[in-house]
C-alpha cells in the first residue's frame, strides 16, 4: 500500500478532522508527505477539506476499494476497473492465472455485458453495479445451479437490507421489483472432464440501481427497473456491493446444506403462475407447481402432465393466450 492509500485509509476510518501531525506520526512520514498525498487524493476525485484541525474526508458517493471494504465482513481481494468488456471475462482470465476463491472483480462500465442465453445486458451506465465473484467449488458440474440460486437469494436479500425495497426471484436467476427486472445473474464454469468436477466458477451479478439518464431503452423500458425509481443515495453502490458479497458468502459457506432453497422458494414470483417454458426448440405451456430440492422448475402442462426443468427459460403468461413474457 502506497502513502496515498495509507493516508486515505486513515481518513476513511475517521468521521472527524484528523490532524496532519497525527497522520504523519501514524505512518512515520513527514507532514509535507501527508500534504502531497492529500493533494494526490484530491486529484483522484476525493473531496478532502483542510482546516485548522487537520483534514476531513467528505462522505460523498465514492465507489472505490476503501468505500467497499467499509462494509465487508471478510477479507476479499478486489479488482476494480473503470471499463472492460465484462466482469465475467476479466474474472475468467484471472482464474486462468490461478486467482483464488473469494476474489471479486468490479467493473464500473461494461462494453460487452451479457446475460443468460447470449443476451446483451445494458451495463455501460454509472447507474448500475456490475461485479463477478470467483469461486473454486468442490462440487460436480451438475450442481453449479446451486451457485446461481445462492447468488439470487444473496442479491435479493442485499437489496432489501440496504434499500428496504421488497424484491422477488424469477427462476432461475432474475431479481424483480414490482414485476420488472432490476438484476440478473450469469454463472459460468470451467469443467474438469477427467473427474467431472469444476475447475472454477464465476458468478456475474448486474444490478440496475436506478434508470439511466433519459430512461431505459425502448425495447426494455416496459420490463426493466432500478432499485430506486430516480437517483440512488450517495454511497449506496458501495454499500450494496459489500452487502451482496457478505450475503453470498454467508450462504456459500454452507451451500451443501441447501438452507437457502427455502428462501429462494419464498421469494419466488413464479410459483403458481401460468408459464411458457422454452428449452431449445421445445415449448411447454403449463403452470409452475414447485421448485424442487435441486432448484428444478416443476411444471404441470395444460394436459396435466408433470415436467421437471433444470435449464431453460420460463416466461410468465400475462394473458390467457400461450405467449409468456
Amino acid at each position: 500500500m502506497n502513502t496515498k492509500d495509507k493516508v486515505l485509509s486513515i481518513l476513511y476510518g475517521n468521521e472527524a478532522y484528523v490532524s496532519g501531525e497525527y497522520i504523519a506520526t501514524q505512518l512515520g512520514i513527514s507532514r509535507n508527505s501527508v500534504w502531497k498525498a492529500v493533494n494526490q487524493l484530491r486529484e483522484g476525485g476525493y473531496s478532502i477539506t483542510a482546516g485548522s484541525e487537520g483534514y476531513l474526508l467528505e462522505r460523498t458517493g465514492a465507489f472505490d476499494e476503501h468505500a467497499i471494504r467499509r462494509y465487508l465482513k471478510r477479507k476479499h481481494k478486489l479488482y476494480i476497473y473503470n471499463e472492460e468488456g465484462s466482469s465475467n471475462t476479466v474474472a475468467k482470465s484471472l482464474c486462468a492465472q490461478g486467482e483464488g476463491e473469494g476474489t471479486v472483480v468490479i467493473v464500473k462500465s461494461q462494453t460487452e455485458g451479457r446475460g443468460r442465453l447470449g443476451r446483451t445486458f445494458l451495463s455501460s451506465s454509472e447507474n448500475g453495479l456490475y461485479m463477478t465473484i470467483i469461486l473454486r467449488p468442490k462440487i460436480p458440474v451438475q450442481k453449479c445451479v446451486n451457485i446461481t440460486v445462492a447468488g439470487a437469494v444473496a442479491v435479493a436479500d442485499a437489496i432489501e437490507k440496504t434499500s428496504g425495497v421488497k424484491s422477488g426471484i424469477k427462476w432461475v436467476n432474475d431479481i424483480y421489483i414490482n414485476d420488472k427486472k432490476c438484476a440478473g445473474i450469469l454463472t459460468e464454469a470451467s469443467i474438469d472432464f477427467e473427474c467431472g468436477g469444476v475447475q472454477y466458477a464465476v458468478i456475474g451479478i448486474g444490478v440496475n440501481l436506478c434508470p439511466p439518464v433519459g430512461g431505459f431503452d425502448p425495447e426494455i423500458k416496459e420490463i426493466a427497473c432500478g432499485v430506486y425509481e430516480k437517483e440512488y443515495p450517495q454511497g449506496y453502490k458501495a454499500r450494496l456491493c459489500g452487502e451482496i458479497i457478505n450475503e453470498f458468502f454467508d450462504i456459500y459457506e454452507y451451500i451443501e446444506g441447501k438452507e437457502y432453497l427455502k428462501a429462494y422458494k419464498e421469494k419466488s414470483i413464479i410459483i403458481g403462475k401460468a408459464v411458457d417454458v422454452y428449452v431449445g426448440d421445445k415449448i411447454v405451456y403449463g403452470t409452475v407447481i414447485d421448485i424442487d430440492e435441486d432448484a428444478n422448475l416443476v411444471v404441470k402442462d395444460d394436459s396435466g402432465k408433470i415436467h421437471t426443468f433444470n435449464s431453460g427459460e420460463a416466461r410468465v403468461r400475462k394473458t390467457n393466450d400461450k405467449r409468456g413474457v
